[in-house]
């Protein structure tokens, strides 16, 4: 006796490449468990039926485009081997950044901060002074929330010239500070 192909695995995947939800929804149910239990041995439950739903979600996004070489269960697992690893590598990263943020702001506090930033406003303010009145103006307006045009009406100018000179600002503080910061802030 042989079974129907779109009940066995390379069958479903035929059925998948013509978009039957059906057929996606048999191999998800086929397949679902076992990766579940593969991924809840490796990372938390919660995560595992993320990686898992991420797979499947993975596989009928790209369905037009496969081209499945090996059974579909290997093709799955790793997927999910792969995601898993992701996971995993992220985890650690996201972790060490916010252990150094942790670091850096422990380490940042008390009067040495006040004087860096001190010092840091007082060159903001003498280059604003350098840019001149109108620049000081575009500036103060912007970070009180003010948007351009809005800026341009109070100036009585036009929007792109606001835009421009908000722009060139932006580029004369960026290249006289960027340099400065390093030394305030490391």
């Amino acid at each position: 006796m042989t079974v129907p192909i779109q009940n066995t695995d390379e069958g479903l995947v035929e059925l998948i490449h013509q978009n039957q939800t059906t057929a996606f929804h048999e191999l998800y149910e086929r397949y679902k468990a076992a990766m579940l239990i593969f991924a809840s041995q490796r990372v938390s439950r919660d995560a595992a039926e993320d990686l898992v739903q991420d797979v499947f979600l993975s596989l009928w996004k790209n369905r037009g485009q496969l081209e499945i070489k090996e059974r579909i269960g290997g093709y799955l697992f790793k997927a999910l081997r792969t995601k898993i690893i992701d996971h995993m590598s992220k985890g650690v990263h996201a972790q060490k950044y916010l252990d150094s943020i942790d670091d850096f702001a422990k380490s940042h506090t008390g009067t040495d901060a006040k004087v860096r930033e001190e010092t840091f406003l007082r060159r903001i303010e003498e280059l604003l002074r350098r840019c001149g009145p109108q620049y000081q103006t575009i500036l103060k307006m912007r970070l009180e929330g003010y948007n351009n045009q809005e800026i341009a009406d109070s100036l009585g100018l036009s929007e792109k010239t606001v835009r421009n000179q908000s722009s060139n600002l932006m580029k004369v503080l960026r290249s006289k500070l960027s340099t400065w910061m390093l030394f305030i802030f490391f």
